[in-house]
Order: C-alpha cells, then structure tokens, then sequence
C-alpha cells in the first residue's frame, strides 16, 4: 500500500557520527513550510528547526544523495533531475510536522511540483516505548507515519527509522511528524526532482 524504500545503513557510523556532531552543535532557526505560492514558517504546522551545518557535512551528504539517484530512478520508476539542498532539521520536545504532502501533487502549484521522491535521513534513534525515557542521544514520539490514500483512508503505517538509515517515498504519499515527547529528533530531509 506505501511504496516506501528503506536502506538501513545509508550512512556508515563514522559518516553518521560525523554529520550528527555537527548538527548537534549547529545554530537555526524555525524550519519554513512551503506550499499554496508561499513560504514561510508556520508553527501550528511544522515546529523544528532547520540547521546551518558545515560545508564538509552539506557537501558529504550532497555526494551520497547524488550517487543514490540511479537507484532511486530504477527503484520508483521516474526519471530524476536532481535534489534539493538539504534540510538538516531538529526537533525538539513538543515538536511535530502535521499531515502533508512534500509535491507533485496537482493541489498546489509551486515550486514543489517537480518534487517526485521524498527522502528521510534518520540520524539518530528513536526509542520506543512512548512513555519512556529517551536513551542517550535517542528521543521519544516523533514517529514518521504515513496515511493511505481513497479507498483506505484510515490506514496508517508508522517507520521508525535507525540512525544513519534512509527512507525514500513518493513526494505525493501523505505523511506527518508526530510530536516529540522526549529528547531532540535530528533528520536531514530532501526532494528528487523531476
């Protein structure tokens, strides 16, 4: 029902442990929504924070994305131009992305049309049990869940990604970030383009 592609160990733990070093000690702001010809930051809707990491970090993760995307074109069966800069992101406790759609998707007509494959850098771990304390460097909560579309409204399936894995998706599959009760969340997000 979600074609979704999960690689567990997209990035190896030194590289993992190098780019959750930097995000962990890099300064941001809140992170922008996009959508309906505009952009902007919208905490009733996504709460986190987006993170200028180092040119080294951006330029290793650019590297690994960019030699994905012919396993990417194989796997989805679209033919992809490229990706967007990277969003290193942050959530802290309380913070959550609601249910949306990343493109192509006839509903808005923006910059975000062209996106085809969302994908999901997982950094760090979730632990979980809900109502536990989060591990050392993992949180709580913050779970990816993915809503089906007609005729299976209602049903969901919910990735809880490893750290240093990816998750790749189609850019028009309704998804949300639910909220973060524990410890911080730290993603890199991104779109292929058609």
């Amino acid at each position: 029902m979600f074609d979704l592609l999960l690689l567990e160990d997209f990035l190896d733990p030194p590289a993992r442990d190098a780019v959750l070093a930097d995000v962990r000690a890099a300064a941001g702001a809140a992170a922008p929504v996009h959508g309906i010809g505009r952009t902007g930051v919208a905490p009733r809707v996504r709460h986190a924070t987006q993170l200028e990491v180092s040119e080294a970090i951006r330029g290793l993760i650019d590297r690994r994305l960019t030699d994905l995307k012919p396993a990417l074109t194989e796997r989805f069966g679209v033919a992809l131009s490229g990706h967007e800069p990277p969003q290193f992101l942050r959530y802290e406790t309380g913070g959550f992305f609601v249910a949306h759609q990343d493109g192509n998707t006839p509903v808005i007509r923006d910059r975000t049309l062209d996106r085809r494959i969302s994908i999901v850098i997982f950094l760090n771990t979730q632990t979980p049990e809900p109502d536990s304390e989060p591990l050392a460097g993992s949180y709580t909560g913050g779970e990816l869940v993915f809503h089906a579309s007609y005729p299976n409204i209602g049903t969901r399936q919910t990735v809880a990604g490893a750290a240093g894995s990816l998750l790749a998706f189609r850019s028009e599959t309704t998804h949300e970030v639910t909220m973060v009760t524990g410890g911080e969340r730290y993603t890199i997000a991104t779109w292929f383009r058609a």
